[in-house]
């Protein structure tokens, strides 16, 4: 399906929530006005002449119409209209669907129609996977997600996208705990739980009997682009490395936390399985990079540190447990200097702030792991506001930032931005967050809703290997693409792209384009908890004024 010409007024092709302000982007010139359903004129108002942003090339203009009623609104200017509405849970539908995107993930289990309508096909990578180090050892790892477009399973990457949802669960439950139509629905535990514990569950299976955790689970090479099913070269458990042991660790001791209320033999699993992760850690301080193995070409998700990732795992065990041991280790990682505000699978720092600020909190974390670690986080988390006022679309990332999956600094910065008016109530902090929300939902420069399956100009052929093989015409639905990246494309994407193409249009909707169009499942996972937090929100708004 072709698309349209990009319009000039940039929106959340979703809608907007009543009780929080709409804001869209204009990038025409001359005057403007808004009407309501009955074409009676609301606001007309000439913009003042914007300066070019950096980042898209676009003279464009941020307009604040405030909150509006629920309705159908029109905008008219530069010679067009588009319209928009305003409802009481323009978002639910779609939190839901970035929810139930990582079920479509599911990795060793067929996908029935009952669940997934059209996208269905039988279990997939059910072959015991053989271990790298000793080719005569093999076993059985069963479930998890499939990491990203292709069918890898890598311990860090799930277990920060696990920690996204249980996040979310935690601290804006009214905004994701709706039904999924999921094969667990109806157990009593809340279907964002359910999914994750599929991650956890494999993510136990990743674990060494020494405490360490293998990095990934994948082939030797990429599978090419067929179903999952279908892919059956062999599997290999790969070599252990520092930041997945660290990474599970924190995950796991988390999931202690969450899942006490419904399983207390799991939890207990995960925390007698934690504490393992940390006692390799503690017997092997000195960090080692993993490394791929020769001829190992799947991702590789490499890090320089482990610090950030002893930090999280510190944090987690001491909010499971209440053990002064992890308090001070804990206390001794913050010391070594720690970036609070992110929320990747690279930099795991700002897991270990949400858990200190809104799980351990000020009696258990004190002067250090609290009142200090509070006053840095707000501090870190203030410099994104100018990132936001400095953009044309109001975006919280610089022109420079848009690289491979420029999606997930974008949803990592809202997220911090959200908790930092978490903790001081700034309004400001809490609408650029906003605005990252209606960024991954139309409002940009390439007028593109990122989420399949969702808005007038939806990502339509993604790099996602079952979307591209099943033979239907619309892909899996309730996907995030990475979105534009200029740092590091492919040379087939410079080749179709102007040399001068500015950073935040280096996009293409093309299936091969994994530079700018892949999914993955940690970038899902900070959409779910952005769109949590403002499902929540709108809820609260509405009932506020009697909407």
């Amino acid at each position: 399906m072709q698309q349209q010409p990009l319009s000039a007024f940039r929106i959340n092709q979703e809608g907007y929530a009543a009780g929080l302000p709409v804001r869209i982007a204009f990038t025409g010139e001359g005057p403007l006005c808004l009407k309501d359903s009955g074409g009676q004129v609301l606001r007309r108002l000439t913009p003042d002449t914007a300066p070019v942003d950096p980042a898209s090339g676009d003279r464009v203009s941020l307009v604040d119409f405030g909150p509006l009623p629920q309705g159908t609104y029109t905008l008219e200017g530069a010679g067009e209209s588009r319209s928009f509405t305003v409802s009481r849970q323009p978002w639910r539908a779609v939190a839901n669907a970035l929810i139930k995107g990582l079920y479509f993930q599911r990795c060793g289990c067929a996908l029935c129609a009952a669940h997934v309508g059209p996208y269905v096909h039988p279990p997939c990578h059910t072959a015991p996977a053989v271990d790298w180090l000793d080719r005569t050892a093999s076993r059985r790892v069963k479930g998890g997600w499939h990491d990203a477009g292709d069918y890898g399973k890598y311990v860090g990457p799930g277990a920060v996208a696990a920690a996204h949802l249980m996040y979310a669960w935690l601290l804006f439950p009214e905004g994701c705990s709706d039904d999924l139509n999921i094969p667990e629905t109806g157990s009593g535990v809340p279907d964002i739980l359910s999914e994750a514990w599929y991650e956890l569950d494999w993510l136990l299976q990743m674990q060494r009997s020494d405490g360490a955790f293998h990095h990934k689970l994948t082939k030797v090479l990429f599978a090419p682009f067929i179903m999952p099913q279908e892919d059956r070269e062999t599997e290999y458990l790969m070599p252990t490395s520092h930041c997945a042991t660290a990474a599970a660790s924190a995950c796991l001791a988390l999931a202690a936390r969450v899942y006490r209320p419904f399983d207390s033999v799991f939890a207990e699993r995960a925390l007698a399985a934690a504490r393992r992760g940390w006692d390799w850690l503690q017997a092997h301080p000195d960090f080692v990079p993993f490394r791929n193995p020769e001829g190992v070409r799947t991702g590789w998700y490499g890090e320089r540190t482990d610090t950030d990732d002893r930090f999280w795992a510190a944090c987690e065990l001491y909010a499971a447990t209440g053990e002064a041991g992890f308090r001070e280790e804990a206390e001794a990682l913050y010391a070594r200097g720690q970036n609070l505000t992110r929320f990747g699978w690279a930099d795991v720092g700002g897991l270990g702030a949400l858990c200190c600020l809104f799980g351990i909190g000020e009696e258990g974390g004190g002067d250090i792991l609290y009142t200090r670690l509070r006053e840095d986080f707000i501090r870190q988390s203030e410099a994104l506001l100018p990132l936001c006022q400095a953009s044309g679309y109001g975006t919280a990332l610089p022109p420079d930032g848009y690289v491979w999956g420029s999606i997930l600094p974008i949803l990592s910065n809202a997220m911090a931005m959200i908790l930092h008016a978490r903790l001081t109530g700034r309004r400001e902090m809490l609408e650029a967050a906003l605005l990252q929300w209606h960024y991954a939902l139309g409002l940009n420069a390439l007028d593109t809703c990122f989420i399949t399956g969702f808005g007038e100009r939806p990502v339509l052929h993604p790099h996602h290997r079952p979307s591209g093989a099943d033979g239907i015409a619309a892909p899996v639905p309730g996907l995030i693409s990475g979105g534009p990246n200029q740092r590091f494309p492919y040379p087939a994407t410079r080749e179709r792209l102007a040399p001068d193409t500015p950073p935040a249009r280096c996009f293409l909707d093309e299936t091969p384009s994994a530079d700018t169009n892949e999914i993955a499942i940690y970038w899902n996972s900070p959409a779910v908890f952005v769109a949590a937090c403002f499902n929540r929100l709108q809820d609260e708004k509405t009932d506020e004024q009697g909407g």
